[in-house]
Formats: structure tokens, sequence, C-alpha cells
């Protein structure tokens, strides 16, 4: 396909909340530094990975095509593995843990969004039964029951994915008209005021820890009164809802220099690892962080974004995937023969 039939949107949009992932992973060591820096954190966290689990529903609308399973274990299962143990080597060489592991259950920091994103798209086999009122609703019980049942944990991502669930659902849903509404930014301003009002909110909270934004765990771990567990997923679920919605109606459509990165994020999510988990093995956090490393932080967070998803990084992934492809292919021909 050819890059000038693509949607400069959707490729400006990955890129904007790309930069504003790598971001909140390299301020996280620094969020004690100044309350400013601890609001604008969990402030951000409110709606970037809701907004990017939305565009990607958005683009599963004919995820049940022919060979679907056996692709997606190519992209997101397979991947999944090989960088799960790479990581747990960088590590350990690093020393961000004793030894390595060959453990596979409990992703590496990042990879969560490839498992999750397998197990949300198998969702869809089911969510394309039953009507969008009643989908939308179903995905919204089950994020918020599952935070009352220990037994979904960490292990394979399992209660992150039911967190997130409605964001990728909703995404899945919205139809084309309804994704240009939102693109023409008919109510921006009113958005805009929404995404205020939630840094406000965020600013006067006592109590805000990063389990509430993260979903990774059940209730009972992070929670002091495990009870109203689903009232503040709820409550972190509208402002993900608000935040995507207004964030989503400011993005660009026109092809920018920058436009062309968006369609390799996923190298981003792989990759970042490397380089911000190496830096802080280097006790980074130990720096006082002032208003002009501040702004050195943005900048490295555009400047890493930029390479990660360059285009010479993604022909060498797209090497490494033939690779996996062909293991798949393998795999599924000789079950054929059996």
């Amino acid at each position: 396909m050819e890059k000038s039939t693509r949607e400069y949107y959707f490729d400006n949009a990955k890129f904007l909340l790309m930069i504003l992932v790598v971001f909140t992973h390299l301020l996280q060591p620094f969020i004690e530094d100044h309350p400013f820096y601890n609001e604008l954190y969990y402030f951000i966290f409110t709606f970037h990975m809701p907004a990017f689990i939305l565009i990607s529903g958005y683009f599963t609308k004919n995820f049940d095509r022919p060979g679907n399973i056996k692709k997606l274990i190519k992209k997101l299962l397979l991947p999944y593995i090989v960088f799960q143990l790479v990581y747990s080597a960088y590590y350990s060489l690093i020393g961000l843990q004793e030894e390595f592991s060959w453990e596979l259950l409990v992703p590496q920091w990042s990879l969560w969004f490839l498992l999750s994103l397998f197990f949300w798209q198998l969702s869809l086999y089911f969510f394309k039964l039953v009507p969008p009122e009643v989908g939308i609703s179903i995905s919204f019980v089950l994020s918020l029951i599952s935070g009352y049942l220990p037994f979904i944990s960490r292990n394979l991502t399992m209660q992150r994915t039911f967190a997130f669930l409605p964001f990728f659902v909703i995404g899945f849903y919205v139809t084309k008209d309804q994704m240009k509404q939102v693109q023409a930014g008919r109510y921006r301003w009113l958005a805009l005021l929404s995404m205020a009002l939630i840094f406000i909110f965020i600013h006067n909270i006592e109590y805000l820890n990063k389990y509430m934004v993260f979903g990774s765990k059940p209730y009972e771990e992070f929670l002091a009164s495990p009870i109203l567990g689903g009232a503040v997923r709820m409550l972190m679920l509208s402002l993900g809802l608000i935040g995507t919605y207004g964030i989503l109606t400011i993005i660009p459509q026109k092809h920018f220099f920058f436009t062309k990165w968006g369609a390799n994020t996923l190298l981003v999510y792989l990759l970042q690892g490397f380089i911000i988990k190496g830096l802080r093995a280097l006790d980074i956090q130990e720096l006082k962080l002032s208003m002009l490393g501040f702004a050195a932080l943005i900048l490295i967070s555009l400047l890493l974004t930029m390479f990660l998803s360059s285009s010479r990084l993604a022909v060498l992934y797209q090497k490494f995937q033939l690779v996996i492809n062909a293991v798949v292919d393998r795999l599924f021909a000789f079950r054929t023969s059996d």
C-alpha cells in the first residue's frame, strides 16, 4: 500500500501518542521531584493508552478473515515470546533482575500490550455477535468485575486485558462516520475543557496510585478498601474516555514531517525498554530533575520515538518478522500434514 493512500490522521495520532508513552516512561523516576511532574504523569496516563487501544480496536473491523489466528500468532504472540526472553537476558545483564528467567506468563514491562492485543482480538469473535450497546455494556461489566477476582492477575496480563477491554471494544464498534465526527472536532472546545478538568481533578485528589491507571492488579492489591474498586475503576474508565475523545479531536489530519513514523509505533513498544530500562539501571532517579531537565526529557522522548520508528529499524524488523512467519508457516504445515 502506497503511503499516500494511508489516512494521515491515524499515523499522526499514533506517533504523537507514542511520544507520550515514551515521555511518561522517562518521567516516571522523577515524579516525586515536583508536584507538577506527578500530576502530569497521571494526567497523561489517564488517556494515552486508552486512546492507543481504542485506535487498535478501530482497525480490527476485518479481524475474522481466513487465516486471522495464524496472522495474530505471527504478529503478536511469537514476537512477544522472543522479546520476553531477550528482555529477561538484557535485564539480568544490566542488573535489573538477578538472573535470566524463562518466565513467559508475566510480561516484561511494556510487552503486556502485545499479549493483551492478542486476547482483545480473540474476544472479537464474541463481540461481533452482539449489538454495540450490548457488547460495550458487557465489556464494562467484565472490566469492573475482574478487579474483584484475585486469580485474574498479572499472569498473561489478564487483569490489564480486562481493565482496558472497553476501549478496544468501543474502537471496534466505532464507525467511519463516527470517527470522522471526532476528527472534525465539532465539540473540540468542550473536549479540551474536559481534559483541563481532568488535570484539575488530579491536582486536587489526595490519593492516587499508579495501579489505578495501570489496571494491572486486582483491587485488593492496591486499594485500602477493595470494595470500592469498581467505583474507582469506573472513574478511571470515564476519565480515559473523556481524555481519549479530547486528544483525538486535536490530532491534525494533514501530512506532516512526522507522519511517516506513525506507521511503525509497534517497534517503539518493543524496543524502548532497551534504552529506558538501561537508563534506569544507571540510577538516573538519583538525579534531581530541574525544569531544564524536564524540557530535555521532552526532546529526548521526541528523538527516541523518531529513531525507534525509523524506516531502517522497520526494515530490520520486517526481516525478523519474515523469520517468525516462516516458523509459524512450518508449524501449521506440520499440523496439517498430521
